[in-house]
Formats: structure tokens, sequence, C-alpha cells
């Protein structure tokens, strides 16, 4: 066990995945081995680690609660460099191959460090350079004892991370959990029935507050309509109403009201409109309630009589295109045809039957869909024009008896 601090030291992470070592600076914070999984640097205990549990390897990174912001609220007026002997762009470039979630952890290494991970442009500029890599986000339950909790999947490597915990204030039925993103910033929003939204910053892997909603209310459908604005479309006193969030501001604002209620069945969100329909219900003799809430224009429109009655599934948007997984017969897959108003069926069969309901359906973007089901397991379809290829990646065995709520996919 090593007790002095390490100057000069090269610092190798414990996993492959990661794609360089990197030398702690001298003059560095204080790097010294606490333990054997336990790091003390800048006074703050970090567990960098690589645990087995039921014979299934995860990567575990966590901070102390105390100081994981220490830098956010202390910042020095001037930086060394980033990685010393090299330009910082060069070395901010190096950076940019972190893969999620090292980000969060590496930000303690030195002010250089966390200024350059924190920077807007991090995210922005690792997307253009094609360094981003999917990472799929599940929310679970357990069916006894309800509780929520999120892990993320890394696709490519067949990995699990689990998340910190959700810091709900009460507990809440799966049923009313409503999520959306801002893939721009690497956040989620997670809103469950109360006046604020919970959202997750994947870059420093922690989960805060947003500011207040007019009122507490359960939302039937969340999605991002344009640059860091997300609309929440919640029913209350029998009419549909929407409110627009701004991620950047963090302020709530009014949108139109839909003098009628609808039940969630399903919804989805493209091109600036939240799309919603209740489904069938039994005996059929009447065709489900449907709308759309046009955030460009701030109004709502009716749903295309064919997109409302072919709807018969969990959706979800792959470049650009509906998408559903239809709820009977073999799950396949049907894309929604814009110019013939009806929905078309793609090629290539249905979700794989290793994969068991109930479903968590998300779009990827590069023609990817996953498919979350009871496990966690998930089946990935790679779709090109009207044909899906599917591969099917078990959850662990620790995973048995969860059940997914909801997915999102962002790409890190």
């Amino acid at each position: 066990m090593l007790s002095k601090p390490l100057y000069n030291t090269t610092f190798t992470p414990v996993t492959s995945s990661l794609p360089f070592s990197f030398q702690v600076p001298n003059p560095s914070p204080k790097l010294t081995h606490t333990s054997p999984s336990l790091y003390k640097l800048n006074n703050q205990t970090v567990s960098f680690e690589l645990i087995e549990f039921y014979n299934y390897k995860y990567h575990m990174i966590t901070t102390s609660p105390s100081n994981s912001n220490q830098y956010d609220s202390h910042m020095p007026d001037r930086y060394d460099p980033v990685i010393p002997g090299l330009p910082d762009h060069i070395a901010e470039h190096c950076l940019l191959h972190l893969p999620f979630p090292y980000p969060s952890l590496l930000r303690s290494v030195s002010p250089s460090w966390n200024k350059a991970l924190l920077s807007p442009s991090f995210l922005l500029t690792k997307s253009k350079l094609c360094l981003s890599t999917p990472r799929l986000f599940v929310f679970s339950f357990h069916p006894q004892t309800l509780q929520i909790q999120c892990q993320s999947l890394d696709p490519a490597s067949h990995r699990w991370f689990l998340l910190p915990r959700i810091p709900l204030s009460t507990q809440i039925h799966p049923c009313y959990l409503a999520c959306g993103t801002v893939a721009s910033k690497g956040e989620m929003f997670l809103f469950a029935g109360g006046e604020n939204c919970l959202v997750y910053r994947a870059i420093t892997n922690t989960w805060s507050v947003t500011g207040p909603m007019s009122s507490p209310r359960a939302p039937l459908a969340v999605g991002e309509v344009s640059d860091g604005r997300i609309a929440v479309v919640t029913e209350n006193s029998g009419m549909l109403s929407a409110e627009i969030y701004d991620s950047i501001t963090d302020k709530w604002g009014p949108a139109a009201v839909m003098p009628q209620g609808i039940e969630r069945y399903d919804a989805a969100t493209i091109n600036g409109r939240v799309y919603l329909t209740e489904g069938w219900d039994w005996p059929f003799d009447s065709p489900p309630r449907a709308a759309v809430y046009d955030a460009v224009h701030n109004m709502w429109q009716e749903m295309p009589k064919g997109m409302c009655e072919g709807w018969t599934g969990s959706s979800a948007v792959i470049n650009g295109a509906f998408y559903i997984v239809t709820e009977y017969g073999d799950n396949n897959l049907k894309l929604y045809d814009e110019t013939r108003d009806e929905w078309r069926p793609v090629r290539g069969g249905g979700v794989p039957k290793a994969v068991r309901r109930p479903y968590a359906v998300v779009g990827g973007g590069n023609g990817m869909l996953y498919v979350v089901g009871k496990g966690l397991d998930v089946a990935i379809g790679r779709v090109e024009k009207a044909e899906v290829e599917w591969e099917v990646i078990k959850g662990p065995e620790a995973f048995a008896e969860l059940l997914p709520c909801n997915a999102q996919v962002l790409h890190l």
C-alpha cells in the first residue's frame, strides 16, 4: 500500500477501454493510494475500480459528495497547461477520446482538466469529429419494491454502468415517469409528477433539480423541440396543455392549451412536434383520440387519420422517420409513410423472442433501434431503408427481475 504522493507518475486506468494513459502534472494535486480501490485526489476520495458482482464485471467510479464540485465553486484565475509539454488544443483533443463515464472522474485531476471537460464545446467538438459513441440509458424497477434506478449500457463492449441514485423526493409508480434528452448537452430530463424536473448531466455523472413548473402535474409526453428547449405535455382539468423548458436559461414558459384530454398510450417527438396517442381500447368500436403539439407555431393539430389508427405499438424516431414495434403477433417493426399516411412493414422479422415484454423502445440515431425487455435484455436493430437486422445483448444475471420503464440514448 502506497502512502506517499505520486508526482510525474503515469496514471494507467484499470480498464483497457481507456485509450491512453496520462501523466499527473508536477506540481500536481496530491494523489495518494489509501486502499486497494480508493485514491485521495485533492482531498477528495475517489473510487476507481473494476468489481465483480454475480460473476459479471462492472466499472464503478464514485467521488465523495462533499467535494465533487470543488472546482465549480472555486475556479482559479489562471490555469496550468492541460497536459504539461503539449499545446492546450492538442491536449484537449486527447481528452476528447475519453469514453463515458471517465470524464466525470478525471475532472478532479486539475482545474485545467475540469475547465476543458466542462466546456460547452466539449461534446459538440467530440460529435463533429465523430468521436462520440452511443450510450443506452435504461430506467428500470423491481416489481416488488417499485424502486426506480438507472443503468447505462455501452453497446460496443456490452458493459453496464450504474448511475448515481435518482434523488426522487417521494417514491412514484414507474408508469408516471417520463424522460427526454438534450442531445447536444449530454443531458437527460426526468419528470416524475412533481413541480420540479431532475436533470442528469453525463459529463459530471450527477443529478440536479431544475427550476419549478407552474404547477405539479404528471407528464404525458416529453421531447426536445428545438436546441435546448423541451416541451412537456400534461393534462389538467380535462384539457391538454404544454410547458416549454429552456435548458439554457433554466426557465419555464406556458404554451397553447387544447380543450380535450387524452390518456397516454404512446408519444414521440420529431421536427419540433410532439405526437401523442391514447391507442385503441376494447371493444375497438371507435378510433383512438390523438393530438399533435406544434412547438414552432405554438398550436395543437389533429393527427393524420392513418397515423392515428395504425399506431399500435411503442414508437421510436430513427434518422428523422417514425417507427413502431407492434404489440401484437411477432412484434414486427413498421415505418410510417407520411406521403401515403400509412404504416408499412419493415423486412427482417420482429423483435427476437429472447427479449421479453414489457418493452422500452428508443431510437438512437445512425439507423439504430434499441428495444429493452425484461431482465434488461436488449435487442439492437440496425435499420437501413426498409429492413432491420437484429442483435441481442443479454442482461446480467443480477438484472433478471428488473423491468424497464423508459430508455434514452445519448452520444457521449
